[in-house]
C-alpha cells in the first residue's frame, strides 16, 4: 500500500476527503482513507490512512498502515507502518510496529516502537 505504489492506493480508498474541503470533528472509518484536504480534530481508521501532498491534519491520528506526503500535527499510533515521504511533516508523539522516514522527511517528536513478546 505505501512507497512506490501509491497509484494504486487510488483505486482502493473508501473515503476521499478532497483538496480544498475543510472539516472539523472525529473521522472514524474502517476502510482505507485519503485526506488531501484540512481536517481538524481525530481520525481514526481500521485501514490504511494516506495525507496527500496538499492535505494537513491537526489532529490525534489512529491507521493500520500511514503515508504522510502533507503533514500531521499531533499524536498518531499505527498497527502497522508509518512512512513519512520527503515532502511529509509529523509533529507529534508517534507509536508504530515500523517507521520509514525518507529523505527530506521530518519527524517531530518522540517515536516508541513495541518490542516483540518473545524479547
Amino acid at each position: 500500500m505505501l512507497g512506490k505504489k501509491n497509484d494504486a492506493v487510488a483505486a482502493t480508498v473508501d473515503t476521499v476527503i478532497g483538496k480544498g474541503a475543510k472539516i472539523t470533528g472525529k473521522l472514524v472509518a474502517e476502510g482505507a482513507v485519503r485526506i488531501d484536504g484540512n481536517l481538524e480534530g481525530e481520525v481514526s481508521t481500521e485501514g490504511d490512512l494516506v495525507v496527500g501532498e496538499s492535505g494537513q491534519v491537526v489532529a490525534t491520528v489512529r491507521a493500520r498502515n500511514l503515508l504522510v506526503v502533507g503533514a500531521i500535527k499531533g499524536d498518531v499510533v499505527t498497527t502497522g507502518q508509518l512512512e513519512i515521504a520527503p515532502t511529509g511533516k509529523v509533529e507529534g508523539d508517534v507509536q508504530t510496529v515500523r517507521l520509514i522516514v525518507e529523505p527530506g522527511g521530518l519527524l517531530q517528536g518522540h517515536c516508541q516502537m513495541p518490542l516483540a513478546a518473545d524479547s
